[in-house]
C-alpha cells in the first residue's frame, strides 16, 4: 500500500508540474511578431497574369536596378504601413519611358504566419473586383503578394523587398 501512495504522489507531482509548464508557456505566448515593423527598399518584383484555368502569361520580373529611394515598404507598430509602388515604364503612360512613383497607405493584421494588408476604407467596390494582399518575412526578405481579380483573370504581383 505504501508502493501505491507512492506512485499516486508521483503522478500529482507529475501532473502539478505539466500544468505549471502548460500555464508557463501560455503567460510566455508570443506578443506579436514584430519582424516586419521597419522599412524595406524593393529589389525584385514579379508581376503576371493567371487565368481561371491557371494559365500564365505576361510573365515579367524586374531586378533591383530598377527601384530606387521611392519603391519600399515602411511598416509602423500600430497595424499601418506605407508602400512605395512600382509602375514600370509605361504602364501609366504608354508614351512614357520611366516608371511612375506612387504611393498608399494600408492597414495590416497578423494572420497565422503571414500579414494581411486592406485598404484602410470603409467603401465597397461597386465593381466586385476582388483584392487579397498578403505579407509575410522569412529572415531579412519581406514578401508582399497581391492578387487581382478582374473578373476575366488574376492579375499577380510578388513584391521582394530587404531591410
Amino acid at each position: 500500500m505504501n508502493n501505491d501512495l507512492t506512485s499516486n504522489q508521483m503522478k500529482a507531482k507529475y501532473l502539478l508540474l505539466f500544468v505549471a509548464l502548460v500555464t508557463a508557456l501560455a503567460a510566455c505566448k508570443n506578443e506579436g511578431d514584430h519582424s516586419i515593423i521597419g522599412k524595406w527598399q524593393q529589389v525584385k518584383l514579379r508581376t503576371y497574369a493567371k487565368s481561371y484555368t491557371g494559365i500564365i502569361s505576361h510573365d515579367t520580373t524586374y531586378s533591383s536596378t530598377a527601384f530606387d529611394t521611392t519603391n519600399y515598404a515602411k511598416f509602423y507598430s500600430n497595424g499601418t504601413c506605407v508602400i512605395g509602388l512600382f509602375y514600370p515604364p509605361g504602364s501609366i503612360n504608354r508614351m512614357s519611358s520611366i516608371a511612375y512613383p506612387s504611393t498608399t497607405t494600408y492597414n495590416y493584421a497578423p494572420a497565422g504566419s503571414k500579414y494581411v494588408l486592406t485598404y484602410p476604407t470603409t467603401l465597397i467596390s461597386p465593381g466586385g473586383f476582388i483584392t487579397t494582399d498578403t505579407a509575410s518575412v522569412s529572415g531579412n526578405t519581406l514578401l508582399i503578394h497581391s492578387v487581382f481579380d478582374n473578373h476575366q483573370y488574376y492579375a499577380v504581383s510578388d513584391s521582394y523587398y530587404t531591410k
